[in-house]
């Protein structure tokens, strides 16, 4: 194979493994839960190690399910008495929020942190949800069994807003509000902005659902922080049992609603990824049997033909190998007489004689003698053997 060949080769296999690298990193990026914030077993700032240990020591069994399926089914073993907390939604689709509506309903409370409002639809919760963009700290101003009047919350990073004809069934804690100054009565931003936290009561389709608009607020970083520990055993440790739902990447899949929200790749981009490897694979299969395009290289020396018949003839005469240089010459001199006398290569040896005979007028035995007899015994003999080749072949051209 050419210089050229080799470089194109190596150039089509490197240009697949770097696809192939970078197909895997999208799926290990896709495929990685985001900043694993609230893990039950993360012991960094953004999980929640520290609130579960306490949750355990007072007594409360801490169960973490990491699929909308495990939850379905720790929840069909037992609902009454438990609690359900989806501490991070960010891998929760619609339609794993929907199954988790119906499954739940019947359990003490269903708590969701920070949701957004395609969740909280599907969770069957009428509210809006804007996010803040920075954790700030809200005094509660509420008193709902959970929540006590005066309670101070750190990382409060969403604000929540119910429909205005469900206003009277919500119960909120912790508004935002902005004060009005002196003597701007009439500024329009001032008043009420949402709040932190929203309770709703249960419904036929629905277990009671407080939404927390805090993920921050209740991780290992900030929980020791105001009354944050407290609002959280008080809300997550009603119930002596505790579903701890932390989505998987599979639940982001939206079923029925075809990826309408939630889902990070469309449902077309693994077919197109299989029909793109395949399409490379058969590529590289191709081009690597094809030898590609002749190239000329100029030689680094010349060497004329008859150097080399010279330094083979003095090799067998330095080896004393006659015999072989004496095939060598009948060998030779067979082709060329095939050639002119119009025979085909692999004619035999007899087959040629008997031309060669009809062509010199020579009898048969005797070019047989010549083009097959006995090897030489030495250096004379050799030497009349090539002459008499020679005078054999002479006399072939004019019959």
């Amino acid at each position: 194979m050419t210089l050229l060949g080799r470089w194109r080769r190596s150039g089509l296999w490197a240009l697949v493994v770097a696809l192939g690298v970078g197909a895997l990193a999208v799926i290990a990026i896709v495929s990685t839960p985001p900043g694993e914030a609230m893990e039950p077993e993360g012991v960094g700032p953004a999980g929640a190690a520290a609130l579960v240990a306490v949750l355990e020591q007072n007594g409360v069994d801490v169960e973490p399910v990491t699929s909308i399926d495990d939850a379905v089914s720790s929840l069909r073993v037992r609902r009454e008495d438990t609690t359900v907390v989806v501490a991070n939604p960010s891998n929760l689709g619609t339609a794993a929020a929907r199954t988790l509506r119906r499954s739940s309903t019947g359990v003490d409370r269903l708590v969701v942190l920070s949701p957004s409002t395609a969740q909280l639809r599907a969770l069957g919760a009428e509210v809006t949800a804007l996010p803040i963009g920075a954790g700030v700290q809200v005094d509660s101003r509420c008193d709902i069994g959970p929540v006590d009047e005066g309670d101070s919350l750190v990382g409060i990073d969403t604000r929540y807003e119910a429909r205005s004809d469900t206003a009277d069934e919500v119960r909120v804690c912790f508004p935002l509000t902005i004060e009005a100054a002196e003597g701007d009565e009439g500024d329009s931003e001032a008043g009420d902005h949402g709040a932190g936290l929203v309770d709703l009561p249960a419904s036929s389709d629905r277990a009671p659902l407080t939404v927390v608009g805090s993920q921050t607020g209740f991780a290992n970083g900030a929980i020791t922080e105001e009354d944050n520990a407290a609002i959280a055993l008080r809300l997550l440790g009603g119930s002596p049992r505790l579903v701890w739902y932390q989505p998987g990447v599979a639940d982001l899949a939206d079923g029925e609603d075809g990826g309408a929200d939630g889902g990070l790749l469309p449902a077309w981009f693994a077919p197109l990824l299989a029909l793109l490897a395949t399409g490379l694979l058969v590529l590289a299969l191709v081009r690597g049997r094809r030898l590609g395009r002749l190239v000329r290289e100029p030689l680094p020396v010349v060497v004329r033909a008859i150097e080399t018949t010279e330094s083979r003839g003095r090799l067998y005469r330095r080896a004393q190998d006659r015999p072989r240089a004496a095939a060598v010459l009948r060998l030779a001199t067979l082709d060329r007489l095939r050639s002119r006398l119009g025979l085909r290569r692999g004619d035999p040896v007899e087959v040629v004689a008997r031309a060669t005979s009809a062509a010199t007028g020579r009898p048969v035995s005797e070019v047989l003698d010549l083009v097959a007899g006995p090897h030489p015994t030495d250096d004379a003999a050799l030497v009349r053997l090539a002459q008499d080749l020679t005078a054999l072949e002479e006399k072939a051209h004019r019959p």
